[in-house]
């Protein structure tokens, strides 16, 4: 009876309800509310309800609408503001007139550090409002490949794979076929590789941004990096060159691109709202509350400081702050390593040495040439729009580095895999040997015998210039965030040791150098003015190269891995039910779990991962 019920529980994780009405209006979004969205602590506190959920971005949003759709009462407890009639985030390319304006900010600023405590001078951007990143990231949207998921399962993952992942990917999203200009301007997509019928929307933005520089960018990247154009950059085993995609959807009344944020797919929408959701803004969560080993609750306050207060769980707790949030209420929940604990007298509930650690981000730069004068304002060539990344392409190791090197490097990374395994452990950066081991020798088989992408490089334009944006789109540099205190209101320890893997750095500065070698290609030669005008000159060595990106470069904020679904043993904080070790009630569901970074931006499948968590967490309901 338990196998046939445990066949129908999976069959069930990776198939889906009816479809949805595919038109977009603006109507769908206006606010007729019955979900409660409120910020006041009394409607909250002392209560009980199904399930609580610290984080409302998109991974707590998304699961909060799948549990309270099925009828069980949910609270979601947001530290950020609700910034529904924002435009700044509510249109597509106004997120930058957010920046540093405290009363509609929607970012957390985090500092970041060195491993010697020196500050690192650019604060790491992560979401800080309903919809979390997804309502002030770039809105990129394609898909990782089938083999990089599929690595999840060979960790000791069952039922973590592409089969079922791309299935949750298809759930999610509402694609808009390009129209007859679109395609006239480059857009292309394949049908197999999107959904028609989910919340989320994407298209391609009407109308097309800079679409004579896109064709420019596709001719010369294609030349450097010896890849062929791709019809979609979903449609992939590997490498891929193409024009992007966006979780945005075209507004014909007002004849603007509107952002499609979580917080716009699963909170707002007129045929989302639920009388069993209260989302509880503007209150940070401090910690995970205990029966013994049972989780019952969180602990919570108003972000401004002061008081705390509890709020009860029947069923299940459910953390959703991301990669930066949840590690820290873990660790004052009494779950992490001994060490840090022991440091700010937090008494200990289970010793999981894997909570923070194996944090990682992809570390980005980028330099500009300078149009010439004929072409510095061409509307179709240049423009000030924010809407980022509109053409993209990712390299494999033979493409980056030639293939001579390229064989060389590989087999450099397949005997170096218990020597970085072993920094990363000394460094504090990863939990045992073991686990690190496993996850290098995992990734080292994606670059090397996969020729999965090491590097994204961005094609963008703007007034007088062209801009190449890059980074290791694989990085094994890895790092670790901790609580700085016990008080639930301070910031934590983030260290990314960013650029800490020499391999990492040969990515870098192999990126840097080719997209300078791509501005000087004959595809720019009756644009450009002068080649490179913010980077070193042309004949530096590289070690002035890698001096130079890692005194301009920050993290895409792409972090993942800091609760690493792995086996226990293996340093793992959550199971592949996402059920954290050693307690019960307790659940992770954001993109902290993913153990390693895929070669796609990060909504993808981080809505996959909140849809499939929500079918775990009812099934066993």
């Amino acid at each position: 009876m338990l196998k046939i019920k445990s066949i129908l529980a999976t069959l069930t994780l990776c198939s889906f309800g009816v479809a949805q009405d595919n038109t977009v209006t603006t109507d769908r979004y206006s606010t007729n509310v019955q979900t409660l969205i409120t910020n006041d602590t009394s409607v909250t506190s002392g209560k009980t309800f199904d399930y609580v959920i610290a984080g409302g971005g998109l991974s707590g949003l998304t699961v909060a609408n799948k549990l309270s759709g099925k009828g069980y009462s949910v609270l979601v407890i947001e530290a950020g503001l609700d910034l529904i009639n924002n435009t700044n985030i509510s249109t597509a390319g106004l997120v930058g007139n957010l920046q540093n304006t405290p009363a509609v900010d929607c970012n957390w600023h985090y500092q970041a550090s060195f491993e010697n405590g020196t500050h690192i001078p650019i604060l790491v951007d992560s979401g800080k409002c309903l919809g979390g990143s997804s309502s002030i990231n770039g809105m990129v949207f394609y898909r990782p490949t089938a083999a990089e998921l599929d690595g999840f399962e060979t960790l000791g993952n069952p039922g973590w794979n592409s089969k079922c992942l791309f299935c949750y990917m298809d759930q999610v999203e509402r694609f808009t076929p390009p129209n007859a200009v679109q395609i006239s301007q480059g857009a292309n997509y394949v049908r197999s590789v999107h959904g028609f019928n989910g919340q989320v929307n994407t298209s391609f933005p009407t109308p097309m941004v800079i679409p004579d520089a896109q064709a420019v960018y596709k001719v010369a990247m294609s030349n450097t990096f010896n890849i062929s154009l791709s019809p979609d950059m979903s449609y992939r085993i590997g490498s891929v060159l193409a024009s992007v995609v966006w979780t945005i959807w075209y507004d014909a009344v007002a004849n603007i691109n509107r952002r499609s944020s979580a917080a716009w797919a699963f909170l707002y929408a007129k045929d989302q709202q639920r009388s069993t959701l209260t989302v509880l803004t503007n209150h940070i969560v401090g910690r995970v509350t205990f029966s013994g080993y049972t989780a019952t609750g969180l602990s919570f306050g108003k972000a401004s400081g002061g008081a705390l207060y509890t709020v009860k769980a029947r069923k299940e707790v459910i953390l959703a702050a991301g990669s930066l949030g949840s590690p820290p209420i873990l660790e004052r929940s009494g779950i992490g390593a001994t060490a840090i604990l022991n440091k700010f007298s937090i008494p200990q509930l289970v010793n999981l040495p894997g909570v923070g650690v194996n944090l990682h981000d992809q570390p980005g730069t980028g330099l500009s040439a300078l149009l010439n004068a004929a072409n510095n304002s061409n509307p179709l060539l240049v423009n000030n729009s924010n809407i980022f990344a509109p053409i993209i392409t990712l390299p494999n190791i033979n493409q980056l580095f030639g293939r001579n090197v390229g064989t060389t490097l590989g087999a450099q990374l397949e005997s170096t895999v218990v020597p970085r395994a072993n920094a990363a452990v000394t460094a504090g950066a990863a939990a045992n040997l073991a686990g690190a081991t496993l996850l290098f020798q995992t990734i080292t088989n994606l670059i090397v015998k996969k020729q999965m992408p090491i590097a994204e490089i961005i094609g963008e334009a703007y007034p007088g210039v062209m801009t190449a944006i890059f980074w290791p789109l694989t990085p094994l540099s890895r790092g670790y965030i901790h609580i700085n205190s016990s008080d639930p209101f301070a910031r934590p320890r983030i260290v990314p040791r960013f650029l800490t893997d020499d391999f990492d750095v040969s990515v870098a500065v192999q990126a840097a150098k080719k997209s300078r070698a791509m501005f000087e290609s004959p595809a720019f030669s009756s644009l450009i003015a002068t080649a490179v005008i913010d980077a070193v000159p042309d004949n530096s060595t590289d070690a002035a190269w890698a001096e130079w990106y890692k005194e301009t470069s920050f993290g895409a904020s792409h972090w993942v891995g800091s609760n690493a679904m792995l086996p226990r043993a293996l340093g793992g904080v959550v199971n592949p039910k996402l059920q954290v070790y050693g307690v019960t009630g307790l659940r992770i569901v954001d993109f902290s779990i993913i153990p390693y970074q895929v070669t796609s931006h990060a909504m993808t499948l981080a809505y996959a991962t909140a849809l499939k968590a929500s079918d775990l967490i009812l099934a066993d309901a």
